[in-house]
């Protein structure tokens, strides 16, 4: 857990409504997904969901005790048409937040799905627990992992994802997920421009990733939304005025995605950022893809490879009505940045 890590009280509630809900945007649009927890104890700085009008307070979450079963009878509702094509977790908040509960709950409704033929996809920053590693294995060909990992330094670590798990916690995930015949895909996102995005911070990183056999990694720039910038201003203090403001403070607000308002990093910044690292990363075979729906005017990729979608037939609806690395130096500028704060 992070060095700034605070208890969190877990409420138990009862979920109300489906469980499996339709995407409407991005590269997960007409997948379905669904979240274990309303609120999220990782407690990451920049999190968009933290802003959420149905977000409880910090140090507050919300466990649908209840998910699994609800999950249980919408699956075999003899009234439903044809199967989930994927099922993806974490739309909201982490399955693999640090709480038995939260895992308990998490791996139940993993087991449902799995059990019954159902691909799974998850992104996490978490610690995945010991047992899920032995279901992943019955069925590794249903299952597509993805680690969020943004830089290896401790000190990003502690100031940017407190409650989230430690970035070697985090490659052990991948060096599990790999013993167990799943090539686990990282998400570098969000990118801190000016912080995480320098040349020594970068080739740490996907030097790391290449030695745990990691051959795809998706890349995204920080963008800002109305809600979530006063937590990063009373959260992060001098490190945002002096690195974060600077690089949006003449963007204009705009619409991205579902997001009504949001600043992006200047397009040529983003771009001559993306080009270096998707170069480095392609010399060291690894596939860097530009998450296309974060960035509307530059050309990227999904997220959700077009591979898995044709694995399965296109689900139309649900019911008939209708996959050990040394700590870094703290001489890097990164460190320098975050220490001097």
């Amino acid at each position: 857990m992070g060095g700034d890590f605070q208890p969190v009280l877990i409420v138990p509630k009862e979920k109300r409504g489906p469980v499996l809900k339709r995407c409407t945007f991005g590269c997960l649009r007409g997948l379905h997904a669904l979240n274990v927890t309303n609120g999220c104890s990782h407690y990451c700085v920049y999190c968009y969901a933290r802003g959420y009008p149905q977000a409880p307070p910090k140090g507050v979450v919300e466990l649908y005790v209840n998910l699994p079963s609800l999950l249980v009878r919408e699956l075999d509702n003899p009234r439903r048409r044809v199967r989930p094509q994927l099922v993806v977790f974490n739309t909201a908040t982490d399955c693999f937040q640090p709480h038995p509960s939260i895992q308990e709950i998490t791996f139940r409704a993993m087991e449902a799905l799995l059990q019954r033929g159902i691909p799974i996809s998850f992104l996490t920053k978490g610690e995945i627990g010991e047992g899920f590693f032995d279901l992943f294995k019955d069925r590794r060909e249903l299952v597509r992992a993805q680690i969020g990992l943004v830089s290896l330094s401790e000190e990003y670590w502690r100031r940017f994802e407190p409650g989230a798990a430690p970035p070697e916690r985090r490659l052990q995930n991948i060096e599990r997920l790999r013993r167990a015949g799943i090539t686990a895909e990282v998400r570098i996102d969000p990118i801190i421009p000016f912080l995480t995005d320098g040349e020594e911070e970068m080739k740490a990183l996907l030097k790391a990733l290449r030695e745990l056999g990691v051959r795809r990694v998706t890349l995204n720039y920080l963008h800002l939304r109305p809600a979530i910038e006063d937590n990063l201003r009373r959260e992060l203090g001098s490190v945002w005025e002096r690195v974060l403001r600077v690089g949006y403070r003449n963007q204009p607000w705009r619409k991205v995605g579902t997001s009504t308002r949001s600043k992006l990093l200047p397009r040529p910044l983003r771009q001559r950022g993306y080009e270096r690292i998707v170069s480095f990363a392609r010399s060291l075979g690894i596939e860097a893809v530009i998450c296309s729906c974060k960035n509307p005017d530059l050309r990227g990729g999904l997220c959700i490879p077009p591979e898995w979608r044709a694995r399965y037939p296109q689900q139309l609806s649900l019911f008939s009505s209708s996959r050990g690395v040394q700590r870094q130096p703290n001489s890097s500028r990164m460190e320098r940045t975050l220490s001097s704060s």
